[in-house]
């Protein structure tokens, strides 16, 4: 399957480099997370289409073979705090949807070896939207 095309703010890609470079170890899904990084579509936050996930953004995804759309927000490791719905960029579910735009979806490597589809459903809540580049 041909990876979709993604999208990412310069702000989010140069605070998830900044992060990936500090890290002792990379695990296979930071690897793959730098894969994304690297063939990303990147612009100006501003620029960042409505329909797309960002870091913070909240969105409702669908996982195969799940049928049940889950809300979920994507944040930083050291924003994460294990509340109901946060989903660590670091993690294969988080990783897998970053820059990914309502419709899409993508197969993404899990540590157990079986890949996992995930489909975008709706942003709810995307930071450059509402105007907030913090």
């Amino acid at each position: 399957m041909d990876k979709p095309t993604i999208i990412v703010s310069e702000q989010d890609l140069n605070r998830l480099e900044t992060m990936l470079e500090h890290q002792s170890k990379l695990t296979p899904t930071m690897e793959h997370l730098e894969e994304e990084l690297a063939r990303a579509n990147v612009v100006a936050p501003q620029d960042v289409p409505a329909n797309v996930v960002t870091m913070n953004a909240r969105v409702l995804v669908t996982i195969s073979p799940d049928t049940t759309a889950t809300e979920i927000t994507l944040v930083y490791p050291h924003d994460f705090r294990g509340d109901k719905g946060q989903v660590n960029v670091l993690a294969p579910v988080g990783a897998a949807i970053l820059g990914l735009a309502e419709g899409q979806e993508i197969e993404w490597p899990q540590p157990d070896g079986h890949l996992m589809k995930v489909r975008i459903e709706r942003v709810l809540y995307q930071p450059e939207r509402e105007g907030d580049y913090l």
